[in-house]
């Protein structure tokens, strides 16, 4: 086993100190906002199942060696005083955190403590790695991250890294955000933003959320599909006036699906609002791997079009169109800019005040395509799955993206606010929307 006080890591490659961006910063809120309503973490876990077996003293030693890993492990959270900007300090006294190791038959499900973490990034590493091996098969490599320090992309793309040394030296690790605008103009931007978010929220929301759960059980649940399929499902959003923007077909099938189950228990009681990332990154590019590169669109989908799903997709391609048009992506860039000096406790009431603390129907992302990377230290790669940090409320969360050519979404929830009969009614639906008519 290496040694925990591992060298010193180069001074040249990392920064030293790197300051939360405004997407940071409100992923930071959401971590203190999910810990008291549910005990969960805003923690993002990445899960790569190896074909072969990866010995512990092997990836020990890898990770040892590699200078990103251990410049990242050592990152801590500071906040300084009231109004100040929270950054990331390297903490060089720090000790690289323990891989725990775990044994598992091949049928059983991931140990649930990896899937509910935890993570108190003022003392301890923000990024850890966890080793499962499965019973006469291979093993499963778990990565668990803040989701204040990197998003899903960032994420996927420093995993890539931990094996790819010799492309340290060209990484970009830090992008800052530079706003050409006079200070009054962002002002007056960020005013308006808020106006809008304020609008769009409007209550009533569709929603399966209950309230009464005093500790609510996460689960999840995935759905596949092979590569054949997912050529299908490309066929099936271009029917339904999706066009390229395949996300359009997944929000509007997850949409229609969780109405008909909400149908079911009653009358449809308000629209749809879903928040949806956007990646700020240019096409292609595996960096900037620290912060949260992203803005945000604020989708509002109208109770009468989650019936049909073509009206709903083509819907969301014009909503998605008309706030592109407006800048409202970037308008929402400054206004979280703005907001990284209010105090946490007036800003997280400000996030849960237009809406009495649901702030979303459900929450939904599409990471798009991963990493083209076939081994991970010198093991082959059978498949590769995010397990999202879910808000609560509202409790539901859905996540797609493609390993391979093939599109997979995982459905985290908890189970006060919906059975295990819905569940699998949801995802057949899912499913069956989809494929539509072509495949099975």
């Amino acid at each position: 086993m290496p040694d925990q006080c591992a060298p010193p890591i180069p001074n040249s490659k990392f920064p030293a100190q790197i300051i939360l961006n405004g997407a940071d910063n409100f992923l930071l809120q959401l971590d203190n906002i999910m810990l008291r309503s549910s005990g969960q973490g805003n923690v993002c876990t990445f899960v790569v199942a190896l074909q072969e077996q990866l010995e512990l003293a092997v990836l020990e030693f890898n990770l040892a060696d590699n200078p990103a890993y251990r410049w990242i492990t050592r990152l801590r959270l500071r906040k300084g005083f009231p109004f100040s900007l929270a950054k990331w300090v390297v903490d060089s006294n720090a000790e690289l955190p323990e891989i725990k190791q775990y044994q598992i038959e091949a049928d059983d499900k991931l140990p649930s403590e990896l899937l509910a973490k935890v993570i108190a990034i003022k003392n301890e590493s923000p990024f850890k790695i966890d080793l499962i091996q499965v019973a006469d098969a291979g093993s499963y490599l778990v990565f668990s991250w803040h989701h204040a320090l990197m998003d899903a992309h960032g994420g996927e793309s420093f995993v890539h890294l931990l094996t790819s040394k010799h492309a340290l030296n060209q990484q970009e690790w830090v992008k800052h955000l530079s706003f050409n605008r006079p200070l009054k103009e962002r002002a007056q931007i960020a005013r308006e933003m808020k106006q809008f978010l304020y609008d769009t929220s409007q209550l009533p929301l569709l929603s399966l959320f209950k309230t009464g759960t005093i500790k609510p059980t996460q689960s999840y649940r995935i759905l596949s599909f092979t590569q054949q399929q997912s050529g299908l499902i490309s066929d099936t959003a271009r029917q339904h006036g999706a066009g390229f923007l395949l996300s359009a077909l997944y929000l509007a099938a997850t949409a229609s699906a969780i109405a008909a189950i909400k149908k079911q228990r009653g009358p449809l009681n308000g629209d749809v609002l879903v928040p949806v990332p956007l990646d700020r990154r240019l096409k292609g590019a595996r960096g900037p791997i620290i912060g949260n590169q992203v803005s945000f669109l604020f989708y509002r989908i109208p109770k009468q079009n989650l019936s049909n799903l073509q009206d709903c997709t083509v819907g969301l391609t014009e909503q998605m169109k008309n706030l592109i048009r407006s800048e409202n992506p970037g308008h929402y860039l400054i206004m979280m800019d703005f907001l990284r000096r209010v105090p946490g406790i007036i800003y997280r009431l400000m996030l849960k005040a237009p809406t009495e603390g649901l702030m979303a129907s459900f929450s939904f992302s599409d990471t798009g395509e991963l990493p083209d990377f076939e081994q991970l230290f010198g093991q082959t790669m059978n498949s590769a799955t995010h397990y999202p940090p879910n808000l609560y409320p509202p409790g539901m969360t859905f996540i797609f993206s493609r390993f391979r050519g093939c599109l997979q979404m995982t459905f985290a929830y908890t189970e006060d606010i919906i059975s295990v009969q819905e569940v699998d009614q949801l995802m057949l639906q899912i499913r069956s929307a989809l494929l539509g008519k072509s495949g099975n």
